[in-house]
């Protein structure tokens, strides 16, 4: 039997809208998978001192924390204009990074990057939320997936790139292009409207404010843990199991390999399981892959035990956002994002000086257990799902 012509367009057009979805998620990831790579040509370019750098670094967090609360409010207005608005002013902020001449420029152009990115981060998943709505259909550990991969792919895309003697610029301006592409692909015509039959819990602002903030601060332990190995994995191999440069560059990279691999699997067969049961499932490899990885009994192990946490981490961020997603009104979507959002990255920029600073106190390998701890946090906040709103869907 022939489908109507208006399903078969309503089926191409929701297809089309993954693919810009994905493109942003992967080209975002290839910029700052490529951009440790390029950080060492642009400091001897720009003259840089190690404090100067250190500054300049610190403008994209700066940037990004003030920019994911705002961006809450900015979607709640253009909706489905609201990624491709951001995306195309990430592209710039790269662009103007590559064009730099002087410190002043650099640290300006990564202020932009930075606010930006953290804009992306919000509106990735305010849209991601919106589309499952809208569409009937679970996108955020597909959409996810695709950062890492291209992380992995990026590092050593970039490092060949510089070997061949392609100049810092020369990258950016690929890159900036790439993303300019990606805003293109994610502009959608057909809206932020529910799907028919389909309604989220009527929930006030006061009634989802506390569970909101407790699944955030789950999303913060769990990219802590994460941070924890994409910053110190590398550093780990090289100090406790004397690897050379190679073999410790694959500490991360196992990591990041793992958390595609588990995001594909959560796609695949998340629904199934359920939310609750893919975080706490997900807390609990987590613990182990780091507990083996901290051992650091050999290279071998340690790599397994990265890849094995990365896997199990996975899907524990995209299935909050996606429970979140369901659990709030659409008139609520995007700042409920936003705020979980917003938690969650305080995670991630708390991890580097906790890590290192414990470090020094007690050693890495007994760091990286203390984190691998956090696992039991991560799988005792499963119960927050719990006190979220439940969707009412019709038959």
């Amino acid at each position: 039997m022939r489908q109507p012509k208006f399903r078969v367009r309503e089926r191409a057009s929701a297809q089309n809208g993954v693919l810009g979805l994905l493109a942003v998620a992967a080209s975002w990831g290839l910029f700052w998978g490529g951009w440790a790579a390029l950080i060492p040509e642009i400091k001897s370019d720009l003259a840089l001192t190690d404090q100067q750098l250190g500054l300049a670094l610190f403008a994209v967090p700066v940037a990004a924390v003030p920019s994911m609360v705002l961006t809450g409010r900015l979607a709640q207005r253009l909706a489905q204009h609201t990624l491709p608005v951001v995306t195309g002013v990430f592209a710039l902020g790269v662009l103007l990074v590559g064009l730099s001449g002087t410190h002043l420029a650099f640290t300006a152009s990564l202020l932009l990057v930075g606010a930006a990115s953290g804009a992306i981060e919000v509106a990735l998943n305010a849209t991601m939320a919106a589309r499952e709505a809208r569409d009937g259909e679970r996108l955020f550990n597909k959409v996810h997936a695709a950062t890492p991969l291209a992380m992995v792919v990026a590092a050593p895309c970039v490092g060949l790139a510089r070997q061949l003697g392609a100049s810092a610029l020369a990258v950016l301006v690929v890159i900036a292009v790439l993303v300019g592409l990606s805003a293109v692909m994610a502009i959608d015509p057909a809206g932020w409207s529910e799907k028919s039959g389909s309604t989220a819990a009527q929930a006030a602002p006061r009634q989802f404010y506390s569970p909101l903030l407790l699944v955030g601060a789950v999303a913060a332990t769990v990219l802590l843990m994460e941070n924890a190995v994409e910053q110190w994995g590398a550093i780990h191999l090289e100090t406790e199991l004397a690897a050379g440069p190679l073999l410790a560059s694959f500490g991360p990279a196992a990591y990041m390999a793992g958390l595609s691999a588990g995001r594909l699997l959560a796609q695949w067969q998340g629904a199934a399981l359920g939310d609750r049961t893919l975080v706490i499932s997900g807390g609990a490899l987590g613990l182990a892959g780091l507990v083996v990885g901290a051992a650091a009994w050999s290279p071998t192990t340690t790599l397994i035990g990265f890849a094995v946490a990365g896997v199990g981490l996975a899907p524990v961020v995209p299935t909050l956002m996606g429970a979140v997603g369901r659990a709030v009104a659409h008139d609520q979507r995007s700042k409920a994002i936003s705020l979980v959002t917003t938690i969650g990255y305080a995670g991630f920029l708390s991890s580097p000086p906790l890590v290192g600073t414990l470090a020094g106190w007690l050693g890495l390998p007994a760091v990286l257990t203390i984190v691998a701890l956090f696992g039991l946090v991560v799988m005792a906040g499963a119960a927050a799902l719990r006190l979220l709103p439940t969707p009412a869907r019709a038959a």
